[in-house]
C-alpha cells in the first residue's frame, strides 16, 4: 500500500544531503539528539531516529501519525520492538552502513592497544622520552590469533583486515555461521570457550541479548591468556566493567579498547573514561563522513520505498505485517 509522505522527523541533524532525495513539498524537522519538542514532532510520520530518544509505548502514544521509526544506524537498543509492533510502527536499521567504519575503528584499537600508543603519547606529553621498555613495551600482531565473538558483517571485515593484512590467525565463535562460511573468510570457527582461551585479543562483535548481556563477566575475563587485550566496539552491556577494571589492575589483561558503555554516555569518575590501561573513545567508531553518508543515504532510501509500498530488507520487527497492526 503507498502512502503520502508529508511529515519527517529527524532525531539530529544530518552530515549529508540525503534529504534532499525526499519530495519536495515534504515538512522537515530537525531535532536536537535527546530533545523531543512534541508540537514540532506531532505531525511526523516518520522518525529518522538516532540513539538519543526512547522509542517505545509512551512515545508511540503522544505521535498518532508516526508510521515508521527509521534508524540511522545498526542498533536497535532504544527502540521497544514489541511496542512499536503492537502500536503498528515498522521499525527499519542500516545494518550495511557502519560496517567499514566500525570494522576500521576495530583495527585502529587493536593497534593502539599493541603498540602502546595511548602510553607512549602520555609519556611524552608529561616530558618523559623513554624509557621504551615497560609499559612502551608493545607487540608484534604478526603470528598473533585474534578472537571474534560474533561473525557478523563487521566481524567478518575485521577477520578480513586482520588475516590477510596483519598476518594474524583468525579463531571465531558464531552459532549461525557453518563451517564452510567460517572457511571461505581464513577463519578457524570454534565454541567461545576456546576462542577466549587462545586469542591474544579478543573483539567482540554481537547485539546485546539475555543470553549476550555481560557476555565477558568476571569468570570468562579470567579464562583469557594473561596478558590479553579485549575489544568491544559492539555493545557497552556485554562487558562487565568492574571485572574488567580488575583484570587490568590486577594484570590479568594488558590493555582493552572501548567504544561503547552502559549507560552511555559513561558517569563522572567512571573508571573507563580515564583508565591507564584503556583506550576509550565515546561511541564513535562509526563517526566517519563516509559512514555517516552512506548511513544517511541508506536510511532516506528505506523511508521512500517504505511509503511506495515496499518492505526492504532491513526490517527488524517484520511481525508488525503478520500482526495485522500496521498504521
Amino acid at each position: 500500500m503507498t502512502r503520502k509522505l508529508t511529515h519527517v522527523w529527524v532525531e539530529v541533524p544530518f552530515l549529508s544531503d540525503a534529504l534532499s532525495k525526499l519530495p519536495p513539498d515534504v515538512n522537515i524537522y530537525v531535532g536536537q539528539l535527546g530533545k523531543v519538542d512534541v508540537e514540532k514532532v506531532l505531525p511526523a510520520q516518520v522518525a529518522l531516529a538516532s540513539s538519543g530518544v526512547r522509542y517505545d509505548a509512551d512515545l508511540f502514544r503522544q505521535f498518532p501519525n508516526l508510521l515508521m521509526v527509521q534508524r540511522t544506524g545498526i542498533g536497535v537498543d532504544n527502540v521497544n520492538l514489541e511496542d512499536a509492533t503492537a502500536f503498528g510502527v515498522v521499525v527499519g536499521n542500516t545494518p550495511d552502513g557502519p560496517t567499514e567504519s566500525t570494522a576500521e575503528h576495530t583495527v585502529a584499537m587493536l593497534l593502539t592497544l599493541a603498540k602502546r600508543l595511548k602510553q607512549g603519547n602520555d609519556n611524552l606529553a608529561a616530558d618523559k622520552f623513554g624509557p621504551r621498555t615497560g609499559p612502551l613495551l608493545g607487540m608484534e600482531v604478526q603470528g598473533k590469533t585474534l578472537g571474534l565473538v560474533g561473525l557478523g558483517r563487521i566481524g567478518r571485515r575485521v577477520a578480513h583486515i586482520c588475516s590477510q593484512g596483519l598476518g594474524m590467525k583468525v579463531l571465531a565463535y558464531d552459532p549461525y555461521v557453518t563451517q564452510e562460511q567460517a572457511a571461505q573468510m581464513g577463519v578457524s570457527l570454534t565454541d567461545l570457550d576456546s576462542v577466549i582461551r587462545q586469542s591474544d585479543v579478543v573483539s567482540l562483535h554481537v547485539p546485546v541479548t539475555p543470553q549476550t548481556n555481560r557476555l565477558m563477566d568476571a569468570q570468562r575475563i579470567a579464562k583469557m591468556k594473561r596478558g590479553a587485550y579485549l575489544i568491544n566496539c559492539a555493545r557497552g552491556p556485554l562487558v562487565d566493567p568492574v571485572a574488567l577494571v580488575a583484570a587490568l589492575d590486577s594484570g590479568q589483561l594488558a590493555g582493552a579498547g572501548i567504544d561503547v558503555f552502559d549507560p552511555e554516555p559513561p558517569l563522572a569518575g567512571d573508571p573507563l573514561r580515564n583508565h591507564s590501561m584503556i583506550v576509550a573513545t565515546p561511541h564513535s567508531a562509526t563517526a566517519t563522513t563516509e559512514g555517516r553518508i552512506r548511513i544517511e543515504e541508506m536510511a532516506v532510501e528505506r523511508v521512500l520505498a517504505f511509503f511506495r509500498g515496499e518492505r526492504h530488507a532491513d526490517v527488524v520487527n517484520p511481525a508488525v505485517w503478520s500482526a495485522g497492526t500496521l498504521r
